[in-house]
């Protein structure tokens, strides 16, 4: 069975290209980097040094998309490296991921929001080594204590919290990059939990995407940050978070104008100054209720937002491109949660990407690992519609047996029962009125399960004691 979801015609979305390069060409952004505008400037942008603007001409931008798709053509792999945020896929099996940045945590016997700390995180950690739907496990929670409940400073946080990733787990996944000196120590420990420097290369982590500030704004941390991962060959993802009605056009197509435009901005300033980098984006787009000021990232027009900017990177472009899946306007598991991610995850599968971001709550500010099981269940229940409808030419074998067995017989106890019941689907914590309780009770006690385990993966010896190495020099260096 082949069923995917195509949101635009090719008339529209060559508008949209072409709405972007006006956009650049007319508004231009703002970009709080020296090195960005003098390369700008030498390739035919009008530059403003003093309001630290760029103008961009349409053939520059078309040149920084064009080059881009000949390094791809060449071998060159784009790398999209981000925990919440859905890439595309290949073969149809789930690919979850564990990651999200977050500052808090619920916790799923009290039900109430923690700050994170050590425990929490490696417990998420160890979850998602467990789950074998799970492929990417980054930095559910940012640590602000360690395994002693000792306060870590701020610009050490990343880097412990990388630390514990790469010490329990296999599956290594994004990470915060919050400043350009973090770089070369959570490079430094992807490659010893990778094993080499050409496994890091060829499957890199402790990474993770920056964004602009809609509209048009790129900061100068953020940039300082995409040349420095450009200068050292390493992914660059931009992610712009457009908001219809507040930072972008309050309709589903001035918003994907937004993102657009910032994203193929970017991408011509990064290579402009590296011209080897390759350079791809995504975007989280939210609208504004303008009832409530309040921000959704779960409306209808947020997911096809994003769906309308990846097809006209992937179409037209030749580009992959990320999309905002794993997010959920709700605070606590819900009705509401279920309903939101359910039909997220089903545009992202029918958009062909199965690397859902699971667990996260309140617009991915919390991190839930029950709602994490209840987001895989979703996933599966969803894999199952889609998973073919057996082969026809098995029909006359069917129309024997059916012969065989009779009117008002039972199929129960034949062969072709045992040697096929299992391409079904079977619920995890779905009830099939079975038992007491509802999905979030059953997933309580799968974690309790899971945790209760006592052969947790953890990487050798040698390896760790290198990876606390690493965070010893990044206390003395940061």
């Amino acid at each position: 069975m082949n069923l995917y979801f195509q949101l635009l015609t090719d008339e529209e979305l060559q508008r949209i290209h072409d709405g972007s390069l006006a956009v650049l060409e007319r508004t231009g952004m703002k970009l709080e980097s020296e090195h960005m505008l003098a390369a700008l400037r030498r390739q035919g942008a009008a530059v403003d040094t003093a309001a630290g603007t760029a103008r961009f001409p349409p053939s520059l931008v078309e040149g920084a998309i064009a080059s881009t798709r000949e390094l791809l053509r060449a071998g060159r792999k784009m790398h999209l490296l981000n925990g919440v945020t859905s890439g595309l896929t290949e073969g149809g099996r789930i690919q979850a991921k564990l990651s999200g940045g977050c500052e808090r945590y619920l916790d799923w016997e009290s039900m109430c929001v923690q700050e994170a700390d050590a425990a929490s995180l490696l417990r998420f950690i160890r979850l998602g080594e467990m789950l074998p739907d799970v492929d990417f496990v980054g930095n559910p929670v940012v640590l602000r204590s360690d395994e002693n409940g000792r306060p870590i400073e701020e610009r050490m946080r990343r880097i412990h919290t990388a630390a514990l990733v790469a010490k329990n787990t296999r599956k290594l996944g994004s990470m915060e990059v919050w400043s350009e000196r973090e770089i070369d120590f959570l490079v430094e420990m992807g490659t010893i939990a990778r094993g080499s420097r050409e496994e890091f290369e060829r499957r890199p982590c402790f990474l993770t995407a920056k964004e602009t500030v809609s509209p048009l704004f790129l900061d100068g941390n953020a940039a300082a940050i995409l040349l420095a991962l450009a200068r050292r060959g390493l992914p660059c993802t931009i992610i712009p978070m457009p908001l219809s009605g507040l930072s972008s056009p309050v309709t589903k197509l001035g918003n994907a104008l937004m993102a657009n435009a910032e994203v193929l901005g970017v991408i011509t300033a990064v290579r402009a100054v590296h011209p080897e980098a390759l350079v791809g984006g995504g975007s989280i787009s939210g609208t504004l209720d303008m009832a409530t000021g309040v921000v959704s990232f779960s409306s209808p027009e947020a997911i096809l937002q994003d769906i309308a900017v990846a097809e006209v990177h992937e179409r037209l472009y030749g580009f992959d491109y990320l999309i905002g899946t794993g997010y959920t306007d709700a605070r606590y598991p819900n009705p509401q949660v279920l309903a939101e991610k359910l039909l997220k995850f089903l545009f992202s599968f029918l958009s062909r990407r199965c690397s859902y971001p699971v667990g996260l709550l309140e617009a991915g500010a919390v991190f839930s690992d029950l709602q994490a099981l209840v987001d895989l269940e979703l996933c599966r229940y969803i894999h199952a519609h889609f998973g073919g409808f057996g082969d026809t030419a098995s029909v006359p074998q069917l129309v024997e047996l059916i012969a065989e067995v009779g009117i008002r017989g039972s199929f129960l106890s034949e062969e072709h029962t045992l040697a096929h019941f299992r391409e079904n689907w079977f619920p995890g914590i779905f009830d099939r009125g079975t038992g007491p309780g509802n999905i979030y009770d059953r997933a309580r006690g799968r974690l309790r399960e899971l945790y209760g385990r006592a052969d947790f993966w953890e990487l050798d010896g040698s390896a760790s004691r290198e990876i606390d190495a690493v965070v010893r020099c990044a206390e003395r260096a940061l």
